[in-house]
């Protein structure tokens, strides 16, 4: 065989600052423990440290518990005899005395590996039960052999005790590992386990580079390379000599001209030219199938090159354990794309985009048009593709206004100018998104259109029209405008085709937003029903359930809990219709938001903030505007109940933020009280004062007086607060009368404790006001009402007791707890706060740091802080302990 090259007996040297990983040696530890196994796998694509992990368990493992054999293949091992007498001699490194006999038979004319095998067998069967031998066999992927494949199936299948191989490979071997697996006698370490960890990672960066990046750029670094220890190391290469490493980390891509080296040397360069080919026409796509990959490359083989890939471990990621879909790592895809023409990319995101619009993958088909487009500025396949989805009820359906809005801001004006019937779907999108303004323009664009040479045929002009005046309508309800509003949704259902049912749901819906605005919320929950009913025939489940909360809302206002509670069940489940098991979807959070409301009328306090934190988490996801601005100012409320002051201002100064935004008056001016009654509360009460004589001196230019009751009330609480009992009652007294003649039961109730509380010489008239209050609250259960005005209620309801006994006695236990504190027993105050608290039901629900940051607004610092806490002021050395042991105190 001649002389043998010693280098390939080497383990690779251990290098200096090389990053310590006990948790994989463990595993590896595990596996030459475990006397079922064979055959230790170490499979992943170049660049993952396969070898350097390798050599650092072998290194370490003492001779006492295995002596160990290293060898090094490369192609020209493919000769078998060459092959045979390098594994020959690696094992007689770790035991000289084996092999003599298999050396003989190898040294024949025409030797035969499976005889010198059986002799190496019995030779290591000689050694004694004790004895065990590791055979590490790297860059066995250069093996293609198959005489050699077939000799090490037949070494695994008859392989003693006394003898472990250790498998190095970018490729999984042709050799029997799914029987291996069933049998548990393989043992496999894989990319995802190989990636590092972002702690690997910042040990890598700054203790063996010693670069002193933050966690936030190491995270960054980690995420991009997807762990990938190469990337991970070239990018550090790359920065020792910056004076910016922050601006590299920015940039860093499969571009970068380190990574570019690496992955052309070592991968791309090793394929054949018609796998390249399918690499290239492949990378524009963040996932694919096999089908998809027909379409782009015109072959119908695009299973089988996938499977090749796959088992070649060429950065491959699959996205289901069916192997249906995958992507490529992202700094592969990264070196892919740079390789090509504008025009190429072009062309394979738009072969893309037809493929999903024909395979009803709406949402994607318009990505990548979107993004086609940005090649060349041409967007017309995306305007033509967006058109067409924005009709269908499933672009609508999830309440995912987010994406839609996305797309129109991605769409040139000048594109959408052109067409009409895209610009009036869009403005409902923008309306939902509240960006009324531009709601409002899209509309007059769709007009102008309509006018033009431009409009195609298919317009439709009556139905378009129809939809127009009822968007039109829409945007007068939500301003306040009840009697445009409904005139204009009135014309709209005569233009509207008789067919389209969903149309005809929003005109139900937005009649019903009217009769809100004009005080009749018994005619208003009839309309929103409606509505439901009819979007739920039309497949559309985000206006079905947002619909039948609106009118569990105004069952809220008519004082009817119970009922309220009902419909938003109701809604739930509407929501479990959809494709999503879990019925996350983000419609669904508005159901949990009115739930949050029952409860906090009702004074329950931990389900309110449950339901609140799967409200604020769901309608964030979808974009919901609308929907989130109104949970901010509840979040704000349960805030002040609990008595986390900061938290309250906190959530109510976003919650105005929001609503600025919609540049609606009626909304601005309700805003401004929510932040007058929240500071009132806190007891600064020349702030409060500043806003009533700002409200009362515009009084008369704002909303009708059935829109200004919550204003109203609260000018009164300023008086109230001010000793001006008179000027209270000036303004509560009107406001009983309307919400009377309205039905509007919690304004009543609101306004019948406050003009209780404005007759202290006169108690039997205040007691006869609070027992009205209470005789309209105790049916359904409005506690927290009569709870925000502390003890010095306490003497009034007794006097009023009489009314309803059971109810008051409920009421004065729970009078100590006032408005300061709220939770579930009380002892909690003193542990926990009133924020650690609502981070502690974020954990009990098995929310992420970055998670319950986002359900609380708040930085994930902020979150890991929290979490901090709460983990030593329970003694819980984990989140698992922490949430068992605050289910012992009765906090989660």
């Amino acid at each position: 065989m001649g002389a043998l090259l010693e280098t390939k007996f080497h383990m690779p040297a251990s290098q200096p600052g090389s990053v310590p990983r006990p948790r994989l040696i463990d595993r590896l530890h595990a596996s030459l423990d475990d006397d079922a196994c064979r055959l230790t796998l170490i499979s992943a694509p170049a660049g993952y440290g396969k070898s350097t992990l390798a050599a650092e368990w072998l290194r370490a493992l003492p001779e006492e518990r295995a002596r160990v054999a290293w060898l090094s293949l490369d192609v020209a091992d493919n000769a078998p005899a060459r092959f045979a007498g390098y594994w020959l001699a690696a094992l007689q490194r770790a035991e000289a005395s084996l092999g003599r006999r298999a050396r003989a038979l190898l040294d024949l004319p025409h030797p035969s590996l499976i005889a010198a095998l059986d002799e190496l067998i019995n030779d290591l069967s000689a050694l004694g039960p004790r004895a065990r031998i590791v055979l590490a066999l790297d860059d066995y992927h250069t093996v293609t052999h198959p005489d050699i494949h077939e000799a090490m199936a037949y070494c695994l299948d008859h392989q003693p005790p006394q003898l472990r191989l250790v498998i190095l490979t970018r490729a999984d071997p042709p050799l029997p590992l799914a029987r291996l697996r069933a049998r548990n006698q393989l043992a496999e370490l894989r990319a995802r386990d190989l990636r590092f960890t972002p702690d690997e990672a910042a040990h890598f960066f700054n203790q063996s580079l010693h670069l002193n990046l933050t966690p936030q750029a190491v995270n960054a670094l980690e995420a991009r390379a997807e762990g990938w220890a190469a990337g991970l190391r070239l990018a550090g290469l790359a920065m020792q000599h910056l004076s910016d490493p922050a601006a590299f980390i920015q940039t860093f891509r499969g571009s970068h001209r380190y990574v570019l080296d690496y992955l052309a040397e070592e991968v791309v360069r090793q394929q054949s030219e018609d796998m390249r080919r399918f690499l290239t026409a492949t990378a524009a796509l963040d996932r694919f199938n096999a089908s998809l990959c027909d379409a782009l490359t015109g072959r119908r083989d695009s299973r089988e090159m996938l499977n090749q890939l796959e088992q070649a471990n060429l950065f491959l990621i699959p996205l289901d354990d069916e192997r249906n879909w995958y992507r490529y790592h992202h700094l592969f895809a990264d070196y892919l794309r740079a390789g090509m023409s504008p025009a190429e990319q072009r062309g394979f995101l738009a072969g893309a985009a037809r493929w999903h619009e024909a395979n009803g993958l709406d949402f994607e088909a318009v990505r990548y048009a979107l993004a086609a487009g940005e090649i060349d500025a041409d967007f017309d396949l995306a305007a033509d593709i967006m058109e067409r989805a924005i009709q269908k009820t499933s672009a609508w359906s999830g309440g995912d206004i987010a994406t839609l809005a996305g797309w129109l801001d991605a769409l040139p004006r000048t594109v959408a100018r052109r067409r009409p019937l895209l610009c009036a779907h869009a403005s409902r999108a923008l309306f939902l998104a509240g960006r009324i303004e531009q709601s409002e323009r899209l509309l007059d664009l769709a007009e102008q259109a309509m006018q033009s040479d431009a409009a195609p045929a298919s317009a439709l002009p009556s139905a378009l029209s129809g939809l127009i005046a009822l968007y039109r309508g829409a945007i007068a309800a939500l301003r306040g405008d009840a009697a445009p509003a409904i005139d204009l949704t009135t014309r709209a259902l005569r233009c509207l085709r008789p067919d389209d049912i969903h149309a005809r749901a929003r005109a139900a819906d937005v009649l019903g937003l009217a009769h809100e605005m004009a005080g009749d919320l018994e005619q208003a929950s009839r309309h929103y029903l409606q509505a439901s009913d009819l979007a739920h025939d039309a497949g559309v489940l985000y206006l079905a359930i947002n619909a039948r909360c609106e009118a569990a809302l105004a069952q809220v206002n008519l004082g009817r809990l119970h009922q309220a509670e009902t419909l938003c069940q109701q809604a739930l489940q509407l929501a479990e219709t959809s494709n999503r098991s879990d019925a996350r979807i983000p419609p669904a959070g508005w159901a949990w938001a009115v739930l949050a409301e029952i409860a906090l009328e009702r004074n329950d306090l931990p389900n309110a903030r449950r339901y609140l934190t799967d409200a604020l988490a769901l309608s964030q996801q979808g974009g919901l505007t609308d929907d989130l601005r109104w949970e901010l100012a509840c979040l704000a409320r349960l805030n002040q109940a609990l008595g986390d002051w900061p938290g309250a201002l906190a959530a109510i100064r976003q919650a105005d933020a929001m609503t600025q935004a919609y540049r609606v008056p009626r909304l601005s001016a309700l805003s401004a009280a929510q932040m007058a009654r929240l500071l009132l509360a806190q007891g600064q009460s020349e702030s409060a004062r500043v806003w009533a004589e700002s409200y009362q001196a515009a009084r008369a230019s704002q909303s009708p007086a059935c829109l200004r009751e919550f204003e109203e009330i609260t000018l009164a609480r300023v008086w109230l607060a001010q000793g001006d009992v008179a000027r209270a009652q000036a303004v509560l007294t009107p406001v009983l009368q309307a919400a009377r003649a309205g039905g509007r039961a919690r304004i009543m109730i609101e306004a019948l404790i406050l003009l209780a509380q404005t007759e202290p010489a006169r108690r039997n008239v205040a007691a006869d006001f609070l027992g009205q209050a209470l005789a309209l609250a105790a049916p359904e259960g409005f506690r927290r009402m009569f709870v925000d005005e502390g003890p010095g209620l306490a003497e009034l309801l007794r006097q009023a007791r009489h009314v309803t006994p059971a109810f008051v006695d409920e009421l004065l236990s729970l009078a100590p707890a006032s408005a300061a504190t709220s939770v579930s027993d009380a002892a909690a105050p003193s542990l926990l706060s009133a924020q650690e608290l609502n981070v502690l039901a974020l954990l009990a629900a098995g929310k992420s740091n970055a998670e319950i940051a986002a359900a609380l607004f708040i930085s994930p610092g902020t979150a890991k802080w929290h979490v901090h806490n709460i983990l030593q002021k329970l003694e819980a050395g984990n989140r698992a302990q922490a949430i068992a042991r605050a289910r012992e105190m009765g906090l989660a």
